[in-house]
């Protein structure tokens, strides 16, 4: 049951043929889109380059996007997620971006550290339709009705008031947090050291079932009393953890991958190996990326599907992975094969363990 690449009859700004990821996947009732960027390329310059504003940018990569929705059969008004990952300077122009939006879906927003481009200020990544029983909540942030910042300065009792916050607003719909498939919590580089201090509310609120998960250290968040944000999917479907190195994700609170109806979410995979404890192929992200994608194979099998039919991947990489990030796209064209799934790469502030280079995260079609 792979998923069907998207292929627009025209895309003027690049050639996809030449990446190793598709413009966009259909399965499980939605299109799943590689993120974008405003990269174009310039025929003075004889390479792929990123100019313009932030409003500028943000309009060419909405202009992008619909180029990949209208060849699915689809509009703005299908998109059911919308996610922005801007660097700094693109969060200082928040409201040019703003301003670009063609559709009133509320985005998620991470601040990177870079985009592989790195003159982009701006990424944005689309899901159109809904596979059945499926839904994201808006971004949760410590912030209460009132807009009062919760809790500031404690990391600890800000994210567990983001997991209550989602219950509460899962209630409204007739879930609750048992029902959560998948989390990506942002944090920033000051609350590493805190972030074991989280594992009792996770444990207590999401327990024993854990939703697979992904953490990165973003450079900023929202708002300086801000300490965490919060993405979570949760399924009105049966969800079931895959049961895979039960025995080192036993101490842990969140699952390597979990299923819910067609889908397969997995956790955010790094170069751990749960086998030993240790991390494999330290300053190298090729070689942790070849690691990354086998293990994400050996969980796609224990959950009965395989890497054929995994539809999305984002991959996080840090600054120090950035000049030999080329390397990983040899690794997916020869673990992952054609049609490719949409992709998102991004650099991030870093990533929970200080010798990993590269997270990747992917939701996968069962067979």
């Amino acid at each position: 049951m792979a998923g069907r690449a998207v292929a627009p009859v025209s895309f003027p700004w690049l050639d996809p043929s030449h990446y190793s990821f598709a413009l966009g996947i259909e399965g499980a009732g939605a299109t799943w889109l590689s993120g974008q960027t405003a990269s174009a390329y310039d025929a003075e310059l004889g390479r792929v380059d990123v100019s313009g504003d932030p409003r500028a940018q943000a309009t060419l990569c909405w202009e992008k996007v619909e180029r990949v929705l209208s060849a699915a059969g689809r509009t703005f008004a299908d998109c059911s997620e919308v996610t922005e990952y801007l660097t700094e300077d693109g969060l200082a122009a928040r409201a040019e971006i703003d301003g670009a939006r063609p559709t009133d879906r509320a985005p998620s927003t991470m601040v990177v550290e870079s985009l592989v481009r790195p003159t982009a200020v701006v990424e944005i990544e689309v899901v159109a339709g809904r596979s059945s029983g499926l839904t994201r909540l808006p971004q949760i942030l410590p912030v209460d009705a009132d807009g009062q910042v919760v809790a500031p300065g404690d990391f600890v009792s800000q994210c567990e008031w983001v997991l209550d916050e989602a219950g509460r607003q899962l209630a409204l719909g007739g879930l609750d947090l048992g029902h959560v498939v998948k989390t990506v919590q942002q944090t920033t580089p000051a609350t590493r050291k805190q972030y074991r201090d989280t594992a009792e509310a996770r444990r207590r609120l999401l327990g024993p079932a854990f939703p697979s998960s992904t953490g990165v250290l973003t450079p900023a968040l929202h708002h300086p009393e801000v300490l965490v944000a919060l993405d979570l999917w949760a399924s009105s479907e049966t969800k079931h953890v895959v049961p895979y190195a039960e025995e080192a994700y036993a101490s842990l609170t969140f699952s390597p991958a979990v299923t819910a109806g067609e889908l397969l979410f997995v956790s955010g995979t790094t170069a751990w190996d749960p086998a030993s404890g240790e991390t494999v192929a330290p300053d190298d992200v090729a070689g942790q990326a070849e690691f990354v994608y086998d293990q994400i194979g050996r969980v796609c099998e224990a959950a009965g599907t395989g890497l054929d039919n995994v539809i999305k991947t984002i991959e996080y990489v840090t600054p120090a992975a950035v000049d030999r990030y080329r390397e990983v796209g040899a690794v997916r064209e020869r673990l992952l094969g054609r049609p490719f799934p949409a992709s998102t790469g991004v650099v991030v502030a870093g990533l929970l363990g200080r010798s990993w280079q590269i997270e990747v995260e992917a939701v996968a079609l069962l067979s």
